[in-house]
């Protein structure tokens, strides 16, 4: 017989119901999953063409290329483009649907290319097609 003062766990002998168990595991890994998606989505943006437009034309971007080496790119107002740093050279640009395109008269054989740009806080991520990494700026000026 029990004692009415016996403060004692008497379900700790009970084995634990295993679907009860599941549940709460399952609800706060979607939980943090949900989470971090929204931190990341909320903190990143899209940089648009209007931006690149009226942001960056007649500006120097500072920053660096997916491998580290320096980087400064001005887009003029009449098209054409100035690349120097890790890699120097001169082509042109258009703003294009989701970001802009260049074309430089040595990389790349002056074939256009087409990226796309997302900020984080005062970091602009550039994106290659394929969406790897083509670089970064972390000033304009």
């Amino acid at each position: 017989m029990m004692d009415r003062y016996d403060t004692r766990d008497h379900t700790a002998s009970r084995p634990p119901n295993k679907e009860n168990m599941v549940r709460p595991m399952q609800l706060a890994l979607a939980l943090s999953a949900l989470a971090a998606a929204s931190t990341a989505t909320a903190q990143e943006t899209a940089v648009t063409p209007r931006e690149i437009q009226d942001r960056w034309v007649g500006r120097t971007l500072i920053g660096a290329t997916a491998k580290g080496g320096p980087v400064n790119l001005m887009l003029h107002p009449d098209g054409t483009a100035e690349l120097s740093g890790s890699a120097t050279d001169a082509g042109s640009w258009r703003v294009s649907e989701t970001g802009y395109c260049t074309t430089w008269k040595k990389i790349r054989a002056g074939e256009e290319r087409c990226f796309t740009a997302r900020r984080n806080g005062t970091t602009i991520t550039v994106l290659n097609p394929d969406g790897s990494v083509s670089g970064s700026f972390t000033e304009i000026k």
